[in-house]
């Protein structure tokens, strides 16, 4: 059962809010806006581009390439495109609209919105040429997203209640998604939860952030309990999750399966956190110091070497692709401009 998180101004997580005032508050949550997400307004009605030749996509997908979210303000927003990897600002619109999306071996996950009178949610499966191949409904707003690497499984996280980490409450929905038929195969919460060679369990927990290890049976996820969140390690055979560390959020998994880059509150101020690296060999953690902007995006890696993220720019519906080198050899910078949820395909 999901429970309602209520954060201190510090960023900390306390008690969870009865079963019949969560239902009051997901009514008005339900009406509220949701900041980032949909057609943004006073966006400038541009022609939008028609679907991209079947033959451009094929081209670009035969080779290493970027599948992101259009962040740019007017009426190609929230479309996928696809681009070459070499040449990112140079690629095709495609002919979803989604909030975020995740691919690998030839299934993708795009997060879709539809907002009207009654706004509805909903996961669209799609194919190596954009084109959706069935979807399932959600139960609430769209958050993360990611596929396997083998595209065997995909994992999608929903806010129940509240539209942020940031917000003063938050519940939300992590379930496993077997890519091949589009149904659900678990969430999460049904899992059986060990810390310190216990067994773990509160009412309160909320799951997000799914990385996937090469093998799909086993990935990581945080874990926001108690006023606190931890990284777990997961095992979809044993439905088992273990409690590894603590103060990890939305961990991404480097392709060599050495490394997670996370983010981490720093501040007491909405929307402040930092991205950090964790080497799981040593467990020794450190922060991405080529990187000093505030980050609240789970990270996308661009290799073994360097990780892609989105950033809002000031006062503005737009955001940004940056890259970072985890080494910190060099400062970070724009990669892409006008995009958001970066997914490289290999």
């Amino acid at each position: 059962m999901h429970k309602l998180f209520f954060r201190t101004l510090s960023g900390g997580l306390r008690a969870f809010a009865p079963e019949h005032v969560r239902a009051g508050m997901f009514v008005v949550a339900c009406l509220a806006l949701i900041v980032g997400e949909g057609d943004a307004p006073g966006f400038a009605r541009e022609p939008a581009r028609g679907p991209s030749p079947a033959a451009d996509v094929a081209a670009i997908a035969a080779a290493p390439h970027l599948l992101f979210r259009h962040a740019g303000a007017d009426a190609n927003y929230n479309v996928m495109r696809i681009a070459p990897l070499d040449r990112p600002s140079a690629g095709e619109v495609g002919t979803l609209r989604c909030e975020r999306l995740s691919f690998a071996a030839g299934r993708g996950i795009c997060l879709q919105a539809d907002r009207g009178v009654f706004t509805t949610y909903k996961a669209v499966l799609f194919d190596r040429t954009l084109k959706a191949t069935s979807s399932m409904k959600l139960e609430g707003g769209p958050s993360r997203t990611k596929v396997s690497a083998d595209g065997r499984l995909g994992a999608i996280t929903v806010f129940l209640i509240g539209h942020s980490y940031s917000a003063t409450s938050f519940s939300t929905k992590t379930s496993l998604v077997d890519m091949a038929s589009g149904s659900e195969l678990t969430d999460l919460e049904q899992f059986a939860t060990w810390k310190a060679g216990a067994r773990f369990k509160a009412a309160d927990f909320n799951f997000w952030g799914v990385t996937f290890t090469r093998d799909s049976n086993a990935f990581y996820a945080s874990l926001g309990t108690g006023g606190k969140i931890y990284l777990v390690k997961g095992d979809l055979g044993l439905r088992k999750l273990t409690v590894v560390r603590e103060g990890i959020e939305c961990p991404s998994l480097s392709p060599d399966n050495r490394l997670i880059v996370f983010k981490r509150r720093v501040a007491s101020i909405a929307g402040a956190w930092r991205l950090y690296v964790l080497d799981l060999a040593t467990m020794a953690e450190r922060p991405l110091a080529a990187e000093t902007q505030y980050v609240d995006d789970q990270a996308e890696w661009l290799d073994n070497e360097r990780v892609l993220y989105a950033v809002p720019r000031k006062n503005s519906p737009v955001s940004d692709v940056w890259v970072s080198p985890v080494d910190d050899s060099g400062p970070s910078r724009i990669y892409l401009s006008e995009a958001s949820s970066p997914i490289v395909v290999r």
